[in-house]
């Protein structure tokens, strides 16, 4: 496991500053929202502030309008529950369906919320069921209606597409907020998608500049019980300068949850492998974690905790890609250790002769893998961490 102090690549801030000179967090954030020209301060942007309102001591469901007045968005609401406990406490923010053809994710969410009992919450659970309802109703992994994967749109455009507009409203109406309304961290929840295989994991951004977030981070990964939890090193000016929409941008939710000052962790399970029950228990240790709900955590060691170094390394797309189409055919498994160079599997053509060799590009372990299935070329073969 890589731990933080053997981080070589450092961010450019250590370029400018002495240790001792070093930004706090708080610098951290407002260097980046400056360097980041779709942000928004939240004063100015907050638009509706439904879920803050919602009754003590029980759950309020509804669907929160997307900025703008088009017929689109308004038929694209987001729906939300949220329950509030008999006492005061954290904002826990979950967030499900940024991708429409993930859906252990909203089913573990919408269980998760269905079981708690109001009265033995301390603070607000807020669930937005799924926050792009476009890719949902049409089945796909980006919105039909603009083609952009939400997951790296943030912070978002107030006048942009469809999808853009989601992640403003994500951006400022929830992760905005202050006081006690501010989330105590965000949980984006995902799956590898149909064509994948993968560990069940919590992730985090590592942020060198500021250990105590990614602290804050890790230790609500470890808290999950889940079987893998992977730290990965992220440079948020990197993302600040990048478009939105592009795949390698960073502007993922956890972009966003930093922007905003909020701890962030996302969760990925296999599709169609009961991954939802390991995420309703997970979600349930997170309440307990942050002292939500009553109660000790078990304690569960995570079969591998791995932290990566250099930016982009948590870019799952990015990991072992094909160079041409063919019938992808695997020849390790999940949580196989490889050396630089194992191979992991091979495309053939329909007489089962090698087209390419899909070798480790790094040594580590096997966390995820595409299906036995006809790839094509740049896609992801396998993720090796």
């Amino acid at each position: 496991m890589n731990r933080l102090g053997a981080i070589a690549a450092r961010s450019q801030y250590e370029l400018f500053y002495p240790a001792q000179r070093r930004p706090t967090l708080a610098q951290d954030i407002e260097i980046t929202r400056q360097q980041d020209s779709w942000y928004c301060k939240p004063a100015t942007a907050i638009r509706v502030s439904t879920w803050t309102e919602a009754p003590r001591g029980q759950t309020t469901r509804y669907t929160h309008p997307i900025v703008g007045n088009d017929q689109l968005a308004r038929e694209r609401g987001l729906p939300v529950t949220v329950t509030t406990g008999a006492e005061d406490g954290p904002t826990l923010l979950l967030i499900a369906g940024e991708h429409g053809n993930e859906y252990e994710n909203i089913v573990a969410l919408q269980e998760t919320l269905q079981s708690l009992d109001p009265a033995a919450l301390k603070g607000r659970v807020v669930g937005v069921h799924c926050c792009s309802l476009d890719s949902y109703l049409n089945r796909t992994r980006v919105a039909k209606i603009d083609g952009q994967n939400l997951a790296r749109c943030y912070p978002g455009k107030a006048d942009g597409t469809l999808t853009e507009r989601v992640a403003y409203t994500l951006q400022n109406d929830f992760l905005g907020q202050s006081g006690s309304h501010k989330p105590v961290c965000l949980v984006p929840l995902h799956t590898y998608g149909p064509g994948m295989l993968g560990a069940t994991l919590s992730g985090y951004n590592i942020y060198p500049d500021d250990p105590e977030l990614t602290e804050a981070q890790r230790s609500a990964s470890l808290a999950t019980g889940l079987p893998l939890v992977w730290g990965h090193e992220f440079d948020a000016s990197h993302a600040a300068a990048a478009p939105l929409g592009d795949d390698a941008s960073g502007r993922t939710a956890l972009y966003a949850a930093f922007l905003a000052g909020v701890p962030a962790i996302y969760w990925e399970t296999t599709w169609g492998m009961r991954g939802e029950e390991e995420y309703k228990r997970g979600l349930l240790r997170l309440m307990v974690h942050f002292d939500m709900l009553a109660g000790t955590n078990e304690a569960i060691v995570a079969r591998e905790q791995i932290e990566s170094v250099g930016h982009g390394a948590g870019n799952m797309a990015s990991h072992n890609q094909a160079p041409c189409e063919g019938l992808w055919r695997p020849t390790v498994q999940i949580w196989d250790r490889v050396k630089m160079g194992d191979l992991l599997g091979e495309i053939r053509n329909l007489y089962g002769e090698p087209l390419a060799q899909i070798r480790a590009m790094r040594a580590g372990v096997v966390i995820a893998l595409s299906r036995m299935q006809y790839i094509v070329q740049g896609a992801q073969c396998g993720i090796v961490v």
